[in-house]
């Protein structure tokens, strides 16, 4: 028997042993810490998957970062753009044209108003986050737009917009050219009553000049007698009452008069009674009624009502139960001067009428009847009757109140009035009025050129409603019509007095055309011409244009004036300005440019409110009111909402990228968490299916253990016991 040789292979032993000891030891470390390699080489060739899988993991926490800083901008932009939508909706509605206010409060707080709109516009528009301003398109670390302050005040050398609004106005305007009111048509007169002994004088078209009608009074040259020349007013409410007839009332006929007192006290009626012949004694209401001849019979009416009733100027409306009858008081709505001749004045007897001047001055024009030879200038004739001597009154106040002069702005437009034509034409440029675009007419005897080098020849009798028009371009682009239209009583704003004579309807016209002129250049053209300086300052390159020293045209002013943006300026897609990778295929753009369309609009409607002023004592403050109300709520209406760059628009596009990013975002969480799944069945262990294996691994460990150690311990002695 060999007993040199063993039968259990020893080293076998030992080295299946040191296996399960290394297997045991591992098992222990991936019931530790999971993991079922602790090194790459361990992974065997589920190293690749793992690196790809971890690489990916690693991109999509790059994409989540992304989104986190996109949706953390994204939300304070909302934020913004939910305050300038209600700005701009608030803007749209704060005013309405004609809507001044009591007492101008509307007009007076819109332009506070507007400077608070703007500020907190331009606040929005420098917004930042986190040290990165997000309106300045690709340029993030500085302010995209200057502050307020430098914007409309400027710095130093460099001119902020009000000076640009200033020296824009003045451009459009033109010179002001110094003319007599009497050149102008004015002051607007009427003589009425039954003997033409009532004398009207509007300040309609005084007011629109800055002129003023502040008082009117008479004197004797004898102390303490009355003077034949009653005067009344300033007043708006009706003056100078006058009857009409349309027809011959029956015999014994009666009419009901009402008449309503100015102070706002009760109506009160009165019997009026048309007669053939008075009786004896007079009853009171008896009006004599002259078959065949209303006129004489509304004299005969109007004289027995006076007599009743006093001076009517102190009624607002008398009117009564017969509607061939018409009792009517001069008033056109604008304070009125009233003259009336109760008996014909002797000769020393004054009129007196002061006036305020656009410079605030006062200047009296006092004018004296003179009873026999040549008139001067300060005096007027004492006729052989009233109307006669009101004739030669009337024509010394326009003469006298005629000589006063005023400045009259045609937007650079010239008339020019030769015989019975009046031709019209615009000075070369691109300010004031810069074309006349098209001329019609209604009225039927005359004949136009076109508006190339338009004119009007009057060739006959102009009727009364028939019209001539003028389409004119204003500075800021924008079209109007300057419309006369024929009148034969006393013209208002934007009507001329028709004659018998084409040559006087011509120099009338003439005149008329200019009044208009004047008015529509101080206030709409003022208005177009602050709008067209807010497009030259506020430049979406930033550049500002500035009249030239000639005032005959633009030019770069950026040398001389503030930059309004310093933002990004490109044609590209604003929104791709900013953009952010939130998985392989999608790339998000949330970029904004201050100067977009949209919000450059409403920087440059709130700029141009902010400037302009409009003051009670100003007698065109209405007028530009309505002009600069209509641009705004035109710039801010809610049908620019589609328009490329708008408010709206913006925010819609922001609100798409937000959602954009969001699905992004749900779609790399399901795909990490799949990826974190494969890398989990490839990385880790089944902690319950490694404690199992550690269970059993350790059994047989120990089983061999124990038979190792028994064979370890055989021997010969051992054996054959």
């Amino acid at each position: 028997m060999l007993i040199n040789k063993s039968m259990y292979p020893v080293k076998a032993g030992y080295s299946a042993i040191s296996t399960m000891q290394g297997q045991l030891g591992k098992l222990q470390t991936q019931l530790g810490n999971g993991q079922k390699a602790q090194n790459l080489a361990e992974m065997g060739n589920d190293r690749t998957v793992s690196l790809a899988t971890r690489g990916r993991l690693t991109k999509l926490d790059s994409f989540a970062n992304n989104i986190d800083t996109v949706n953390l901008r994204l939300s304070f932009l909302d934020q913004a753009f939910t305050s300038l939508n209600s700005l701009k909706s608030e803007t749209r509605n704060s005013a309405t044209p004609t809507s001044f206010g009591e007492n101008g409060l509307v007009m007076a707080s819109l332009q506070k108003d507007s400077e608070n709109r703007l500020s907190q516009l331009l606040e929005t528009l420098n917004l930042s986050v986190a040290g990165r301003y997000m309106m300045g398109g690709n340029k993030t670390d500085a302010p995209p737009v200057k502050s307020m302050d430098l914007i409309m005040n400027g710095q130093g050398p460099l001119d902020g917009f009000k000076t640009v609004v200033n020296e824009r106005n003045r451009a459009d305007l033109g010179t002001a050219e110094t003319v007599d009111l009497g050149d102008l048509g004015l002051p607007n007169t009427r003589i009425s009553g039954p003997h033409g002994n009532y004398l009207s004088v509007s300040s309609a078209m005084f007011d629109k000049l800055d002129y003023k009608l502040t008082s009117i009074s008479s004197s004797t040259p004898t102390p303490g007698a009355a003077s034949g020349i009653k005067t009344s007013g300033p007043t708006a409410n009706p003056i100078n009452h006058s009857s009409y007839f349309s027809a011959v009332p029956a015999d014994d006929a009666t009419v009901i008069v009402t008449l309503k007192r100015q102070d706002g006290t009760a109506a009160q009626t009165r019997s009026m009674t048309a007669v053939t012949t008075l009786s004896d004694p007079a009853v009171v209401g008896e009006y004599v009624r002259v078959p065949g001849d209303p006129s004489a019979t509304a004299k005969n009416f109007h004289e027995a009502l006076t007599a009743l009733e006093g001076d009517l100027d102190s009624f607002s409306s008398i009117t009564t139960n017969n509607s061939a009858i018409t009792i009517k008081g001069d008033a056109d709505g604008s304070a009125q001067l009233g003259i009336k001749l109760a008996s014909n004045p002797v000769a020393g007897e004054t009129l007196s009428i002061t006036v305020q001047k656009p410079d605030k001055t006062f200047e009296t024009i006092t004018l004296t009847a003179r009873a026999s030879g040549t008139p001067a200038a300060n005096e007027f004739a004492i006729g052989a009757t009233r109307a006669e001597t009101m004739q030669a009154l009337d024509a010394a106040i326009k003469n006298q109140l005629g000589n006063l002069q005023a400045s009259v702005h045609t937007g650079r437009l010239d008339v020019d009035q030769t015989g019975a034509t009046v031709a019209l034409s615009a000075s070369s440029g691109v300010f004031g009025f810069s074309e006349i675009t098209s001329i019609s007419t209604t009225v039927g005897e005359s004949t136009v050129t076109p508006a190339s080098n338009p004119s009007i020849t009057f060739t006959g009798k102009v009727r009364a409603g028939e019209s001539v028009s003028f389409g004119v371009k204003m500075p800021d682009g924008t079209s109007t019509t300057i419309k006369l239209s024929a009148v034969d009583e006393n013209p208002g704003l934007g009507q001329f007095r028709i004659s018998d004579d084409p040559a006087e309807t011509a120099a009338n016209f003439a005149a008329a055309l200019r009044l208009k002129l004047d008015d529509t250049a101080k206030t709409e053209l003022v208005s177009a011409s602050t709008f067209a300086a807010t497009n030259d300052f506020f430049a979406e390159d930033g550049i500002p244009k500035r009249v030239n020293a000639a005032g005959t045209a633009l030019e770069n002013g950026a040398s001389r004036t503030v930059v309004w943006y310093t933002g990004e300026i490109a044609s590209t897609n604003p929104r791709m300005s900013a953009t952010a990778q939130v998985d392989d295929a999608t790339k998000v753009g949330y970029g904004v440019r201050a100067n977009e369309d949209g919000l450059l609009s409403m920087v440059k409607t709130l700029a141009a409110m902010s400037v302009a002023e409009y003051r009670n004592d100003d007698p065109t403050a209405k007028g530009r009111f309505s002009a600069m109300v209509e641009r705004q709520m035109k710039a801010m209406s809610a049908d620019t909402a589609t328009n490329e760059g708008s408010v709206e628009r913006i925010a819609l596009e922001l609100g798409v990228t937000k959602a954009t990013v969001g699905r992004a975002s749900e779609r790399n969480i399901a795909y990490s968490g799949q990826l974190e799944s494969l890398l989990g069945d490839i990385e880790t262990v089944t902690m319950e299916e490694t404690a199992m294996q550690l269970l059993a691994l350790k059994t047989r460990l120990e089983a061999s253990y124990q038979t190792t150690a028994s064979v370890a311990n055989l021997s010969l002695v051992n054996y054959l016991k």
